[in-house]
């Protein structure tokens, strides 16, 4: 029996070593294929005596279990694979990456649907932000983990202040931005969106992902909810949110949840007061000076936003386009406009016009008149189109033009490489047949920056001719139009044929108005400067003083008209004594009007003199004092007319070209700069003064680059 025993537990030791061998086997079968494995290979059990019924059993039911795990595991696996691959496909990647981006990334805000501007040399492809007042709100909320909704009209700015935002409040954030509102990319966006702990979801134009399958109130809930570092931002046009709110179909039910849940944020197109301050302090911007410039009858966005686009649709429509003569409307009315025709253009106007473009064009094949009129009052960009009624909901209202087509229009001729063409001359013979003589005093001026001077002289004759008609030749309006071009004529070299005219009003003048009108003695102070012109000092001066006496008595010592007259005397001296007497001269004459109790340091005639001594120092070389003086006048003139003011700008831009000429290209740069954006915000975008400001912070820059190579 020991023996048996022994015997036995002899034998039962090799079987349970045998059958633990078995098992190992077993379990090493399970973990590379599961029951299939263990099935294919039925030798493996008789090799280990394992020969029980259970242990049969049991074998087949844990490889079964294993089995079925790892096949669901591996499913789980590939479906969260394949719905990550989705929801990268689904949204903004940058280029060459493979992963979703950081807010901070994305520095194009073109990428997340703001609308692309017109280049420009010198600055980013996109316009610097100007931050709307709603801005801190919105950047708290998504710091907060907030479902943020920005609600606006179209053209609003809607997209880039909400990026601004996002941008400030959470740039380590993962952007999840989809790219199209398609229900199965968006839901595998969605769900990707929950597995990430720091992320913000991209939801511009809400509606188009509140569809059925889309974005519900429990995604909403799960996306901003349980402590997560998340967060979305979407924006809706409010037209769009109201059809929302109020349709009450079952289809709609889980919008409407969806909508209940964010506090709408609402922003205006036009800017607020504070706004535009932070506009200003950024129209040395090319883009944001011209949507500033007067007349501002459009927001900053409308005007940036649409320009581009309404601009290539008037180009495309014209020569082969779909519509040369809806093309040709339009081109009418931007011409009108950069003749310097202000008022709303007639209609029959447009009509009578256009065809002179058409007739540059013989082969093209114009549509019907009714179908270009359709074309060209479309409202494509919102509520803007090529050509809008002066008077809202009226067909027969005169029409204006949208602004930022003159100014592109402008701006395209300007960078021709063979110099600006401006308006073809027939336009212009038939727009002044059609203008009335303060429009052809606007036409005059603005040929005269192109260097037109026969369509200058067409139109002060113009402008004269219907004056007389209207009135008579001795009216005040005649006459002021006649010196108008005796100054044109000073201008450009004319001074025979300019003292002339001035003598001729001059007569008519004392005549009507007497000797000591402000317009007689205005073309005395005329004919002073033409007399020096023409060689006769002495005579000039002895003309000059004699108006400076009759304005002083008649005006007083601070009037401008005075302060011409003292100015044009300076100069006449200064042309005939030597820099150094003229530079003493005014010195003492400065510092006799800073000691005066009446006017002091700041008063406009102390200024005036001081920028006349400034002018002294220069031409003596004394360029550091001459500097200094300068950049008083300039404090001084911005305290008491401010920043826009002509006078001040002539003292800006005598400054910034005194720092070029000295050596700091870089200053001249920065000074040329501000004295654009200046100009840009107070005058039309014809002004002559504009064209030749423009090209000069860029001749700095180039400069200073030079300078430092």
């Amino acid at each position: 029996m020991a023996s048996d025993r022994r015997h036995g537990v002899r034998i039962s030791g090799g079987v349970m070593a045998r059958s633990r061998q078995g098992v190992s086997i077993l379990g090493a079968v399970i973990s590379v294929g599961g029951l299939a494995v263990l099935l294919a290979v039925p030798g493996v059990l008789q090799s280990t005596d394992v020969g029980t019924p259970w242990m049969l059993a049991t074998g087949v039911v844990v490889a079964s279990a294993g089995g079925i795990c790892t096949d669901l595991v591996k499913q789980r696996l590939q479906r969260t694979a394949n719905g990550r691959e989705v929801a990268l496909d689904g949204c903004i990647r940058l280029p060459g990456d493979k992963r979703l981006p950081l807010v901070a990334d994305i520095d194009d805000p073109t990428l997340v649907g703001v609308r692309p501007t017109w280049p420009v040399d010198t600055g980013p492809p996109s316009p610097p932000y100007v931050r709307r007042d709603v801005h801190e709100g919105l950047v708290a909320q998504l710091q907060a983990g907030k479902f943020v909704l920005l609600v606006g009209d179209r053209l609003s700015g809607t997209t880039r202040t909400a990026y601004e935002a996002v941008r400030a409040a959470v740039p380590g954030h993962t952007l999840i931005a989809p790219t199209s509102p398609g229900v199965d990319k968006l839901r595998a966006v969605i769900e990707h969106a929950k597995s990430l702990p720091r992320a913000v979801v991209w939801l511009d134009d809400l509606d188009q992902y509140l569809v059925p399958g889309g974005l519900t109130f429990q995604d909403v809930r799960h996306l901003v909810g349980g402590g997560h570092h998340r967060a979305v931002m979407a924006t809706i046009k409010i037209s769009n949110l109201n059809q929302l709110q109020s349709d009450a179909s079952s289809e709609a039910q889980e919008a409407r949840r969806v909508l209940r849940d964010p506090k709408p944020v609402p922003l205006e197109c036009k800017l607020t007061g504070s706004e535009l301050d932070r506009a200003r302090a950024l129209s040395a911007d090319e883009r944001i000076g011209a949507a500033l410039r007067p007349p501002r009858e459009f927001g900053l966005a409308e005007y940036i936003g649409a320009g581009l686009p309404l601009f290539d649709r008037w180009r495309n429509a014209s020569g082969t386009g779909a519509y040369p003569r809806g093309a040709s409307l339009v081109s009418a009315a931007v011409d009108c406009r950069r003749l310097g025709l202000t008022r709303p253009l007639a209609r029959a106007m447009l009509e009578d016009l256009h065809t002179l473009y058409l007739a540059h064009r013989p082969r093209l094949r114009p549509e019907p008149v009714p179908e270009a009129w359709d074309w060209a009052l479309e409202q494509h960009e919102g509520t803007l189109s090529l050509l809008m009624p002066a008077t809202p909901h009226s067909d027969s209202a005169p029409l204006d033009v949208f602004r930022y087509l003159v100014d592109a229009r402008e701006r395209e001729d300007s960078e021709r490489a063979t110099g600006p063409e401006w308006v073809p001359d027939d336009i212009c013979t038939s727009v002044l047949a059609l203008a009335a003589p303060h429009e052809a005093e606007a036409i005059a001026s603005t040929a005269h920056s192109y260097g037109r001077y026969t369509t200058v002289r067409r139109a002060f004759g113009h402008a004269i001719a219907q004056y007389s008609r209207r009135h008579s030749p001795e009216d005040e309006r005649t006459l002021a139009a006649r010196f108008g071009f005796a100054r044109w004529l000073h201008v450009i070299g004319a001074f025979t044929e300019a003292e002339e005219v001035v003598r001729a009003v001059l007569r008519v003048q004392e005549q009507t108005l007497g000797a000591g009108h402000p317009s007689a003695l205005a073309s005395r102070q005329q004919l002073a400067l033409l007399l020096f012109e023409k060689g006769r000092p002495e005579a000039a001066v002895a003309e000059c003083e004699s108006v400076l006496a009759r304005r002083i008595e008649l005006l007083g010592e601070e009037a401008p008209e005075t302060l011409e007259s003292r100015i044009a005397l300076t100069s006449m001296h200064d042309r005939q004594e030597s820099p150094h007497t003229a530079a003493a001269r005014l010195r003492a004459d400065t510092d006799a009007r800073v000691a005066d109790p009446d006017l002091g340091p700041g008063h406009y005639a102390t200024l005036t003199s001081r920028f006349s001594l400034a002018i002294a120092l220069w031409q003596l070389g004394q360029t550091h004092h001459a500097q200094e003086e300068c950049h008083t006048v300039l404090e001084g003139r911005r305290r008491a007319l401010g920043h826009a003011h002509p006078d001040t700008l002539e003292v800006l831009g005598t400054l910034a070209s005194w720092r070029g000429q000295a050596g700091d290209a870089a200053g001249a740069a920065a000074g040329f700069a501000e004295l654009l954006a200046a100009q840009e915000l107070t005058l039309p975008a014809s002004h002559p003064s504009l064209r030749g400001t423009r090209r000069l912070p860029a001749h700095w820059l180039d400069r200073a680059a030079e300078a430092d190579a």
